[in-house]
């Protein structure tokens, strides 16, 4: 299936099918194709379409049909061509189906049991199961995103670039970028940087703990309680307090002040002793509490006996991130970011600015005749290629081409003039292009007499109906293309009346030939009028 792509106008990034024959494009309800634009006629242009090949013909229309930027009155397409009507650009391209697998017919009889027509290697059951759906919905929450994005914040961020030179609206779109990364980054790390400070509060109040618990045994070990001390834990910085607890009956052994006490207000330490084993957990946000176990060797046993239990609370303040730490960290992070935002905004400006300088300077040479060119672009940016390819057609439409290459390219569209040459003959005539052989002009004179039988402008001589007319016509285009400069002649009898043919080459101005005139001049009594 052909479809009609639109580029530009009130249809841009539309599409629509093409069937196989005539269709009609213009702005009148009435078209195949309705443009809905004031540059555009009522009835525009007909695209034709054929098993071989798709002709465009322009209905005179006020503002003319181009192709690659050229004015044309009937031209066969070529892959790749771009079509504009008036300022409408669109190109035709071809759309294959796409595969899908056969369905079974599927019947209900009078008590609803599903029948289906017996094929080889199809399931009843599985064709008559519903399936889902392999196309993906998509949540109205995301439309509803896309369309509050396209009609409230981007118009907001367009306006930045009206009031605002662009690189400083880049500027300040990369001076957010870094400040939001550098605060976003900041609350990861300090997380990850107070999880490593209560790790270390917990190693190091452990540590203290063992070294008391070290100082201790051997006065228990020997039964000298009034020799217990913890004045070693309390002289290390961040030990806010230190006790040596009985594993008897969990009273304190020292300090000497709390002799006898018991430790009840710190629930973790009662757990810890019921463990018997190094603990140390948080117990409040800024204080850390380690329990060690004082072993020693009872001969009596023949085994290890805990007498006593080091207990050391430590604060962390000494070691927790402050304010200070926060505002270092955050700083540190936010000039790194900087750097690399600097780096960033540099490149980034430059990659979209090279496309433009580069596009301006091929558009500055185009418009120079000496030195004309078409404008290309090696960037993959659809919206530059889109601007790029629209330049082009504007630059086709106001010269006519330009460059050598392009001239060599494009002959001169000449469908005006063939056909205001065959409206000046007072006979039956029709002309013919020469390089493709489609007929591109035919005058009332040979409709009313000649050619009531079928639709002629567009269509390629060898799809003539009339089989001796075709032979005719393909004989007198060979005689000319042989001898440009002489007038071929020939004769034929259409309807019981005798018509001489004659046919005269057009000359090109790119090529040898350009295009064949034939006129049929009726006889009268075996001699011409």
């Amino acid at each position: 299936m052909w479809v009609v792509r639109f580029y530009t106008g009130p249809l841009a990034a539309k599409q629509f099918p093409l069937k196989m024959g005539r269709n009609v494009i213009g702005r009148a309800s009435y078209c195949d194709v309705v443009v809905p634009a004031q540059g555009i006629s009522k009835e525009h242009a007909v695209v034709e379409v054929y098993n071989d090949h798709i002709q465009i013909t322009d209905l005179n229309s006020r503002n003319g049909t181009f192709i690659n930027g050229v004015m044309v009155q009937s031209q066969k397409l070529t892959p790749g061509d771009r079509v504009a009507f008036h300022d409408i650009v669109t190109d035709i391209v071809e759309r294959k189906p796409k595969p899908h697998s056969p369905r079974t017919p599927v019947l209900f009889d009078g008590n609803a049991a599903l029948k289906t027509q017996h094929q080889p290697g199809l399931d009843p059951v599985a064709m008559a199961t519903p399936q889902p759906s392999s196309e993906p919905i998509a949540p109205s929450f995301i439309a509803y995103a896309r369309k509050y994005v396209d009609d409230v914040v981007l118009p907001g961020v367009y306006r930045l670039g009206e009031i605002m030179d662009f690189r400083t609206v880049l500027a300040l779109f990369v001076a957010v970028f870094i400040v939001l990364v550098t605060s976003l980054s900041t609350i990861p790390l300090m997380r990850i940087l107070k999880e490593s400070i209560d790790q270390e509060a917990r190693n190091h109040a452990l540590t203290i703990a063992r070294n008391l618990a070290e100082v201790n045994r051997s006065p228990l070990e020997q039964g000298l309680e009034t020799s217990v001390t913890v004045d070693p834990a309390m002289r290390e910085p961040g030990v806010d307090q230190a006790y040596i607890i009985s594993a008897v009956n969990q009273n304190i052994i020292a300090p000497v002040q709390q002799v006898g006490k018991y430790l009840t207000d710190v629930p973790f330490v009662d757990n810890a002793i019921k463990g018997n084993s190094d603990a140390a957990a948080q117990i409040s946000s800024s204080k850390i509490a380690a329990v060690v176990p004082i072993r020693y060797y009872n001969s009596a046993t023949g085994g290890e006996t805990t007498a006593a239990y080091a207990v050391v609370i430590f604060d962390m303040g000494t070691l927790a991130v402050n304010n200070g730490r926060t505002l270092s960290l955050f700083i540190e992070i936010l000039f790194i970011a900087i750097i690399l935002g600097s780096i960033l905004y540099f490149f980034m400006y430059r990659l979209i600015r090279q496309p433009l300088v580069e596009t301006n300077q091929q558009l500055v040479a185009a418009m120079s005749p000496e030195h004309a060119a078409n404008i290309t672009t090696t960037y993959h940016f659809d919206a530059l290629e889109t601007l790029i390819s629209n330049i082009n057609n504007i630059l086709h439409r106001q010269t006519g081409g330009f460059g050598a290459d392009n001239l060599k390219k494009f002959e001169a569209d000449r469908g005006l003039e063939m056909q205001n040459i065959v409206n000046l003959v007072g006979f039956p005539a029709l002309t013919v292009q020469a390089q493709d052989r489609v007929v591109t002009a035919v005058n009332e004179h040979f409709v009313q007499q000649i050619g009531q039988n079928q639709s002629w402008v567009g269509i390629p001589v060898e799809q003539i109906l009339d089989q001796a007319l075709k032979l005719n016509i393909m004989s007198l285009l060979d005689k000319v293309a042989a001898m440009p400069s002489q007038t071929a002649i020939d004769q034929l009898e259409i309807a019981n009346e005798n018509y001489d043919l004659s046919a005269q080459g057009i000359q090109g101005s790119t090529t040898a030939l350009a295009y064949v005139i034939i006129v049929f001049v009726p006889r009268v009594g075996g001699v011409s009028e």
